[in-house]
């Protein structure tokens, strides 16, 4: 690997100064359906109760059928992110948008029921990235045959990436090629800095193979040599990659690491200053120890709780109050999601340990190369909300704004 780089310019220093890398994510609502199940679970109302339910991306337009699930998607690609939203981020001093996008988007065929069009929404909002000073990071989130089995992959259900097709690797190869191609031309060349080659693999399909099967590394590279090239850890520990990344052969390579403490039943019976230190702070630890390779933190929230609405799925409840798993009960005896969303009845005290808990996991995980928080906004789910939490004050926009750093 080269020499490192930093990823961005702090969105605090003077220009020219290169210290923190700051980012905010733009949201997969903006490309495509699957995290409307958590951000905008609105549109997928209207199939409680009905006699086909959608789980995913690939149930919702194949319930709705075509010319339904496009006049809706159409509907919401147009209004969800607006260029209003994209000068407000960058107004924030922020440096990168982060814009996730299904295979689908490039490579779809007849027998998928997906629709196609987001395209063209993808390109408008590189392009008021661009007149806005903003950097891209391009994120393929759903390959064919799902990478992970979760709704984020497109379609829900068993992880068959690996084994349901032999075309399923060619075809995330083409899509990624197809991806770079179209964002390697002179108009977003500059403006697009990075490619996440796959998010979130489960760790079962043993990725390591299946990065040099994929190729994509090479792939990217053969058409452009200066952008970065993210690979996500599969879920497995940061120390696992460093002999794989620190290689001679790859170089301006990114690590990508997803940080949440609300998946886990250990991780949500934390208390307040355990999430502080034991979590927050251990992946400090955790990412300076991995200085040999260039490491993300590419999602992040404020979320204490699994209560925001189908966050774990469609008809899906929460581990939080209990209602995820029939063996299992909530995590303390008086542990409940009422009122989770409301956070005009938030006491000051809860508002202050948010900006602390913001702050902390900020503080962490600068110590790699930046940070990019899920989600740029989200319906009723404040802890998923970054404008809602830098309005309402519990995000510091500045580093002077901070409440807690890491010991």
């Amino acid at each position: 690997m080269s020499e490192k780089q930093n990823f961005t310019i702090s969105l605090v220093e003077s220009p020219g100064t290169i210290k923190n890398a700051d980012y905010v994510d733009n949201s997969a609502a903006l490309i495509y359906v699957m995290y409307l199940l958590g951000i905008t679970p609105s549109l997928f109302e209207q199939f409680v109760g009905a006699p086909q339910e959608a789980l995913d991306e690939y149930t919702f337009t194949q319930v709705l059928g075509h010319h339904e699930a496009k006049r809706q998607l159409k509907e919401h690609w147009s209004t969800w992110v607006t260029e209003k939203d994209i000068e407000t981020l960058a107004s924030y001093g922020l440096n990168h948008l982060r814009i996730p996008v299904g295979y689908w988007a490039f490579d779809k065929t007849p027998e998928e029921p997906f629709v196609k069009g987001a395209f063209k929404y993808l390109q408008k909002a590189v392009r008021w990235a661009k007149k806005y000073n903003l950097k891209v990071v391009l994120d393929l989130h759903g390959a064919p045959g799902s990478q992970n089995g979760f709704d984020n992959s497109g379609k829900r259900g068993p992880v068959g990436w690996q084994t349901s097709s032999t075309d399923n690797i060619p075809r995330t190869i083409k899509a990624v090629k197809i991806m770079t191609e179209k964002f390697n031309s002179p108009e977003f060349k500059n403006t697009v800095s990075a490619i996440n080659v796959l998010n979130e693999p489960a760790w079962q399909v043993a990725y390591h193979s299946s990065l040099s099967n994929l190729n994509s590394y090479k792939v990217i590279r053969h058409l452009n040599s200066d952008i970065l090239v993210v690979f996500h850890t599969a879920f497995l520990p940061l120390k696992t990659w460093q002999n794989f990344l620190s290689s001679s052969e790859f170089d301006r390579v990114v690590l990508d690491t997803h940080s949440y403490a609300v998946f886990d039943y250990s991780l949500l019976a934390l208390n307040p200053e355990q999430r502080l230190l034991n979590f927050s702070c251990s992946n400090k630890a955790d990412i300076t120890s991995n200085q040999g390779i260039w490491t993300l933190v590419g999602e992040w929230s404020l979320a204490i709780t699994d209560c925001t609405k189908w966050l774990n799925g469609f008809g899906r409840g929460a581990r939080y109050d209990g209602t995820y798993e029939k063996n299992r009960g909530p995590i303390c005896p008086n542990c409940t999601c009422q009122g989770e969303g409301n956070y005009s009845n938030w006491a000051n005290d809860y508002k202050n340990y948010l900006k602390q808990y913001a702050s902390a996991q900020m503080d962490a995980y600068e110590a790699g190369i930046g940070w990019i928080f899920w989600n740029f906004k989200a319906e009723n789910s404040p802890h998923w909300d970054f404008m809602l939490g830098i309005r309402e004050g519990w995000i510091p926009r500045t580093p002077e704004e901070r409440a807690y750093a890491c010991p």
